[in-house]
């Protein structure tokens, strides 16, 4: 990050932690954030990368956990013994004699280690691996769509503020139109009819004004809330944020961005997991084969068979197990992986086609948009000018009032339209930026 935008950074947390003292002067500055910074903030501040980033080491830490049990493991194992009755030896001698103590402990160093297993530990911990690689492909499809969020919401709020920006030129209108009426009444050349709906037309207009005010504040506190800031806080009120057409004229040279279907995130999380689970049917197969384990110990041990003495003891021992009879218990965990596999790979081919048709579908919708700006410069342009026109036709006394209402109002619906698809392309180019194989980071 450069010295600039850090400072920049700097400056916009300042504005949303102090508030209070900003909300305290009479002309509080104003917060501005560009895209690019607003990208960084989303991605920088998430809490829901921030969790599943420790989801990926924990699943990780499980993997390499599985991994280490084909290593000797030594441990310090003690155990202690009470029992009731002691066995006894009559002689005619010494006459009986105990044999044994009724309390028994042994204590030392334990070794354990799983000599062959035929691969059910190692498979086992390949398959937590997967799992691991899964859970980092969910973490890239995370990101991708708080990316997502946060540029569809600055774009809401660039709407809200161009459609404010509108309501306020058109209701300024309303007023000075209102004012000719007025006048023109005041002088007998236009009638009652004529001034009402001059001060309808304003009061509409005024309705709108208050109508995009609490939009656009919805808006801002959206957009807040997808960088991981405060929403309430007093700052939000004073934020500002780039000219849609800006924003739109850098992500247009991105409306045709290259989608590889097979690399996106959803896709290789399936296929993780459909390896994962082909890697858990062969561990848990393995188990029908023998299994070797060794022990060894180094303990004191007390007693010492039939002398009441503490002794230092050494054992090796090796075990054998191969199942006879367990009901099938291996084979049904066997095919239960496998069916989880086949079930993976199912969702993988129909996610893969689902996103197919996400993408064709923005990119026919971004096609659409593209031709519409240049109608919609076009018909404002006619809107414009046929408003400008019947007013004018209105002071020659040719039309009455209620027709430039009318064209005034076609007028503003027309650049609200305009707007609104210049922010419905920004937002289509982004989802297909969130589709696409090189996202993850912002540009």
């Amino acid at each position: 990050m450069s010295t600039s935008r850090k400072i920049l950074t700097i400056s916009v947390l300042q504005i949303f932690l102090s508030g209070a003292a900003l909300a305290a002067q009479n002309t509080p500055p104003e917060s501005f954030i560009s895209f690019r910074d607003a990208e960084q903030f989303a991605i920088e501040n998430s809490h829901t990368i921030a969790s599943q980033r420790y989801v990926v080491r924990s699943a990780k830490e499980n993997a390499a956990a599985q991994q280490v049990k084909r290593y000797p493991q030594l441990s310090l194992g003690a155990d202690s013994m009470f029992q009731s009755k002691v066995g006894s030896i009559s002689s005619p001698v010494f006459g009986n004699q105990q044999v044994g103590s009724h309390t028994n402990w042994s204590a030392g160093p334990v070794l354990d280690w799983v000599v062959w297993d035929t691969g059910h530990i190692t498979k086992k911990a390949k398959s937590l691996e997967k799992v691991a690689d899964q859970q980092t492909e969910n973490m890239d499809y995370d990101t991708r769509q708080v990316l997502l969020n946060a540029r569809t919401s600055y774009i809401n709020v660039q709407l809200a503020r161009e459609q404010l920006r509108l309501v306020k030129e058109a209701l300024n209108l309303a007023r000075a139109q209102y004012a000719v009426v007025a006048d023109k009444k005041n002088a007998g050349t236009a009638d009652l009819l004529d001034l009402t709906v001059a001060h309808q037309e304003m009061v509409d207009r005024e309705r709108d004004l208050e109508q995009t005010t609490g939009d656009l504040g919805v808006a801002k506190r959206a957009f807040v809330a997808s960088l991981g800031f405060d929403p309430s806080s007093p700052g939000v009120d004073q934020l500002e944020v780039e000219p849609i057409r800006n924003v739109l004229s850098a992500l247009l040279p991105r409306s045709d961005t290259y989608v590889d279907i097979d690399s996106h995130p959803q896709v290789k999380a399936l296929s993780d997991q459909q390896q994962s689970h082909d890697l858990a049917a062969k561990s848990s197969s393995a188990r029908h084969w023998p299994k070797i384990t060794m022990r060894g110990s180094a303990t004191f041990e007390y007693p010492n068979l039939g002398d009441n003495t503490t002794i230092q003891q050494n054992k090796m021992l090796l075990n054998f197990h191969l199942p006879i009879l367990d009901w099938g218990l291996i084979s049904k965990e066997t095919r239960s992986s496998k069916f989880q596999a086949h079930s993976a790979k199912e969702q993988k081919e129909q996610t893969a086609i689902d996103l197919s048709r996400d993408t064709e579908e923005t990119r026919e919708r971004i096609k659409t948009l593209k031709e519409l700006r240049g109608t919609n410069v076009r018909a404002v342009k006619d809107a414009v000018e046929v408003a400008k026109l019947m007013f004018d036709s209105y002071n020659a006394g040719r039309v009455i009032f209620l027709d430039v209402q009318r064209a005034n109002t076609k007028a503003l619906a027309v650049k609200v339209n305009s707007a609104q698809t210049d922010a419905e392309l920004a937002a289509r180019i982004a989802q297909l930026l969130s589709l696409a194989e090189t996202e993850g980071e912002p540009r």
